[in-house]
């Protein structure tokens, strides 16, 4: 009779398949352990798979390339659960098909962000926007809301126009905005609950090619009149980030000092078509020599992204992002800086190195779990939302340190989310509470519906879905 083992690997015949695999985030400090690690050769091994699982209830986690703070892509540890636990990578599915007639991009789940712009500048094409880094994969970065900044642009989810995604029993669904257009809105960002997502159809445009103007600020300790100054140009620029204030970590004083100068960078259409050196300095995300103003010219893919060689640090650092009405946004951006300054006697622990604020806009959606859903705007609001992210950079990866920095963050939810309608960015630090999440997003009930039908066996989900959704069907899920 063949070993359990041997009988599995049989059963797994089109899969690559390994022994006990343990899991981590990008930063090695999110973790878990399933009993293997499961990279379908194609759709209908895919489906094989979890048809031959769906009678066991094993758990079931797709993971991209682990960009990201919080628990959301954990699997479910083996040592929680006397289920088979398995993390599954859909990175074989290598599909793609450009259509230029409809001017749309056809691919596999396996396919990376940075693999995916050669493909597309290499046929004249370019994303109609993206965010600041492309070390993710492309459907991951998509089902978690990644974003770029523009008060005219979407998050990356909003240029999805179908996919194809197989539900816990192995049957596959086609969603499209032909067929199916109310239910792509609930799939654009479906956060991993949804199944597994094989492919997807994007809407892209012509080579665009954007002038980037980068320019050097004075910073101020009057936080409301640098933040209104900063609301203004919002105004005056459609496209732009904000880098700053910084703060650096005084050892001597345990304080933040404020750094004199912070920078910041818009973007604009541009008709020059000379030399494209953009990517002569990686800061579009912050990394390199930045403090200097200056203009480079690029394809919009190369000016407002870097690709994995240009991410400069790969330290612990905390981080939360969180995404207001931007008519709200100088005096919030104000009583965050505020809120954080004046918690600084509370960061005892060593290794603390820099704090940065960020600032972006983005264009409200109508996608059911995305963080600038308009569903819930009042009157007078204009569907732009502003962004503000504050990271804590360490000098050296401590876990105290990082353990007390990801607990302050938690804080600034419920410190300012009733009052400015806060929703945090999927899987950066989002405490759970589903009843906020309800608040912020009306659309959660008819998400948990189609929830439950593409996996009535609670087979997808892990402990940060059910708490931060409410997913009490599936309060059990772990023996259920």
């Amino acid at each position: 009779m063949a070993s359990p083992k041997l009988a599995l690997l049989l059963v797994l015949l089109h899969a690559a398949f390994g022994s006990a695999y343990r899991w981590f985030n990008w930063q090695f400090e999110v973790t878990c352990e399933s009993d293997a690690y499961i990279a379908p050769e194609n759709e209908a091994a895919t489906a094989k798979f979890l048809q031959e699982q769906y009678h066991k209830g094993s758990h079931i986690k797709v993971v991209g390339n682990g960009h990201g703070f919080g628990n959301l892509t954990t699997c479910v540890d083996n040592s929680l659960t006397e289920k088979p636990t398995y993390i599954v990578s859909l990175t074989n599915l290598k599909h793609l098909k450009v259509n230029k007639a409809d001017m749309t991009v056809t691919f596999g789940a396996g396919w990376d962000v940075d693999d995916l712009t050669e493909e597309l500048k290499d046929n004249g094409l370019s994303f109609n926007h993206l965010g600041v880094e492309r070390v993710q994969n492309f459907v991951g970065a998509t089902s978690t809301g990644t974003h770029g900044s523009g008060s005219n642009i979407g998050n990356i989810a909003s240029q999805v126009v179908g996919l194809r995604v197989l539900d816990s029993q192995g049957n596959l669904s086609v969603i499209d905005k032909k067929h199916n257009a109310e239910e792509l809105k609930a799939f654009r960002i479906s956060l991993g609950a949804l199944g597994l997502i094989t492919e997807m159809t994007i809407q892209v445009q012509p080579t665009l090619l954007m002038k980037k103007t980068t320019k050097v600020l004075n910073a101020t300790s009057d936080y409301s009149k640098m933040y209104k100054d900063l609301a203004q140009l919002y105004k005056e620029h459609e496209r732009m980030t904000v880098w700053g204030p910084h703060f650096n970590w005084d050892a001597d004083t345990q304080s933040w000092a404020l750094e004199p100068t912070y920078f910041l960078s818009w973007w604009e259409p541009t008709n020059y078509t000379d030399v494209r050196n953009c990517t002569l300095n990686y800061c579009a995300n912050g990394c390199g020599d930045c403090k200097k103003e200056y203009i480079c010219y690029d394809e919009m893919i190369d000016a407002v992204s870097c690709p994995p060689e240009g991410v400069c640090a790969r330290e612990f650092y905390a981080e939360i992002e969180h995404f207001l009405p931007i008519e709200y946004y100088a005096e919030a951006a104000a009583n965050y800086t505020l809120f954080q300054q004046a918690q600084t006697p509370r960061m005892k622990a060593p290794y603390n190195h820099q704090m940065v604020f960020q600032h972006r806009t983005l264009r409200g959606d109508d996608a059911y779990m995305s963080p600038v859903n308009t569903y819930n705007l009042g009157p007078g609001l204009s569907g732009v939302f502003a962004i503000i992210e504050i990271d804590w950079i360490q000098e050296y990866n401590n876990f105290t340190t990082l353990w007390q920095n990801q607990e302050l963050a938690f804080e600034f939810l419920t410190q300012f989310g009733e009052t400015y309608n806060v929703r945090p960015h999927w899987n950066k630090m989002s405490p759970p509470n589903a009843t906020y999440t309800l608040e912020k997003f009306p659309k959660l009930p008819e998400f948990l519906a189609i929830q439950e039908r593409q996996d009535p066996k609670c087979q997808f989900v892990n402990e940060f879905l059910v708490q931060q959704l409410g997913i009490t069907r599936c309060a059990g899920f772990l023996s259920n």
